[in-house]
C-alpha cells in the first residue's frame, strides 16, 4: 500500500484514492486539535524548522560560551595554585611566629570569657581597644593580659 501511495506521489502512477488518502492526511495534520492532541500525547512540542533553526544557533553559542568560560576557569584555577604555591612560605612562617608569639607573650594564657568589669569580658575588652585605638588584635591581647583578671593561671 506504502509503495503505491509513494508512487502516486512522485506521479509515477495515478491512484485518486490516493491522492484523496494524502489529503485527508495532511487536512488532519494541520488541525491545531490533532496537532494539539499529538503534542499531549507525545510529551512534545511541535515547532516550525525556523524557530528549531533559532533554538539550534542558540545552543551552539552557548556552548561556544561555556567552552570560553570553561578556559578562562582553567587559566585561573592555574593562576590560584601559583599563589598558592607562592602563600605556602609565607603561612608556614606565620604559623611559626604566632607560636613563638604565644611563648614570649604567654597569649595561651589569655582567658577571652573571663570577666574585665561588670558585664564586660575580656574578649570585649580586646574589641574596645581595637576599636577605640585601632590596635591590632596581638597587640590589643598582650595588653589586656597585664590585668590579672584576664590571665588563666
Amino acid at each position: 500500500v506504502f509503495i503505491l501511495l509513494f508512487l502516486d506521489y512522485r506521479n509515477f502512477i495515478h491512484l485518486g484514492s490516493a491522492r484523496v488518502f494524502r489529503e485527508a492526511a495532511f487536512q488532519l495534520l494541520t488541525d491545531p486539535q490533532t496537532v494539539q492532541s499529538l503534542e499531549e500525547s507525545l510529551d512534545a512540542k511541535f515547532i516550525s524548522t525556523d524557530v528549531y533553526d533559532a533554538i539550534h544557533r542558540e545552543i551552539g553559542y552557548i556552548q561556544k560560551k561555556v567552552q570560553e568560560k570553561q578556559g578562562e576557569i582553567a587559566e585561573k584555577e592555574k593562576e590560584i595554585d601559583g599563589y598558592r604555591l607562592e602563600a605556602k612560605p609565607i603561612v608556614e612562617e606565620f604559623d611559626e611566629l604566632i607560636v613563638k608569639a604565644n611563648e614570649l607573650f604567654e597569649l595561651d594564657k589569655f582567658c577571652g570569657d573571663c570577666k574585665w568589669k561588670k558585664k564586660l569580658t575580656c574578649n570585649g575588652r580586646v574589641s574596645y581597644i581595637m576599636e577605640k585605638y585601632g590596635d591590632s588584635i596581638m597587640k590589643a591581647r598582650i595588653g589586656t593580659l597585664s590585668y590579672p583578671q584576664c590571665r588563666k593561671e
